[in-house]
């Protein structure tokens, strides 16, 4: 696997950055600079080449459009990733986004950015490589066709929302899983699981409540929580739960499965 050159823009000690970093940390050599006119004047002086540019903008308008375009001039090879703040989640509606940028919000960073990063890195198959035009629709259709992986093992799927429920055994039977469901009223599986997911989607607290029971009950099996556009403080109340990941809806199928991956090692290439 091959480093990347990344210049990092913006303020990154926010609580909702700090995985984000350490992620691109393990991929190459990060340069850092504190905003757009610092950024411009490394890339101009020769200090680094980047491949990636990501700046970490956590509410809109926080850098102006015209030092941006300067920074892109200057290394117009790399590509522009927006690391997003949750105050940014309105933008593409109301404000002005940054065109020819891929956007990615702090709480999709992991695992969607990571899994790009991965491919980026290993020089194939990243929806990061397509050309600066390329839309989010574009990239999406091109992971569609990336191979399948069938998987093995027994999955639970903690979920109070029939649709939800539905939805997640529907997927998991297509990668080889077995679902097994769960949730309130409903008798707890037998036997060991792989891993489960758990829908947190009856608001913080009674999802709290529910993963800690459901942690204490299950303490060896690896528990991927999904919360709708979670914040930094409903993060940190997941993990310190019991979950050992949380995911962010709506989300892509194969985020999902690369997360249980990383739990379980049963898989087969189509």
């Amino acid at each position: 696997m091959g480093k990347l050159a990344i210049l990092l823009v913006g303020s990154t000690t926010r609580d909702e950055f700090a995985d984000a970093v350490g992620t691109l940390e393990r991929f190459g050599q990060v340069v850092r600079a504190a905003d757009l006119a610092e950024a411009t004047q490394l890339v101009a002086a020769g200090r680094v080449r980047p491949d990636l540019i990501v700046v970490a903008q956590a509410f809109p308008g926080q850098f102006r459009g015209d030092a941006l375009e300067r920074l892109c001039r200057a290394a117009p090879l790399s590509r522009l990733v927006g690391l997003l703040g949750s105050w940014c989640e309105g933008e593409t509606r109301t404000g002005s986004p940054w065109p020819a940028a891929i956007r990615v919000y702090w709480h999709q960073w992991q695992p969607g950015a990571v899994r790009e990063l991965e491919r980026l890195a290993a020089g194939s198959g990243s929806t990061w490589s397509l050309p600066v035009t390329a839309s989010e629709e574009e990239r999406l259709l091109a992971l569609a066709e990336q191979p399948i992986h069938r998987r093995q093992g027994r999955i639970g799927i903690w979920a109070s929302q029939w649709a939800m429920l539905d939805w997640l055994q529907a997927a998991c039977l297509r990668r080889g899983y077995t679902p097994l469901a769960m949730g309130p009223r409903r008798a707890a599986p037998a036997g060991e699981l792989a891993a489960v997911i758990f829908d947190a989607a009856d608001g913080p607290d009674w999802a709290v409540h529910s993963l800690e029971q459901l942690a204490a009950a299950r303490p060896s099996v690896p528990i991927v929580a999904l919360m709708d556009f979670p914040r930094a403080e409903n993060h940190q109340r997941l993990f310190a739960a019991g979950a050992a990941a949380v995911l962010s809806k709506p989300l892509l199928l194969d985020d999902l499965f690369w997360q249980l991956d990383q739990f379980t090692s049963l898989t087969q290439t189509l």
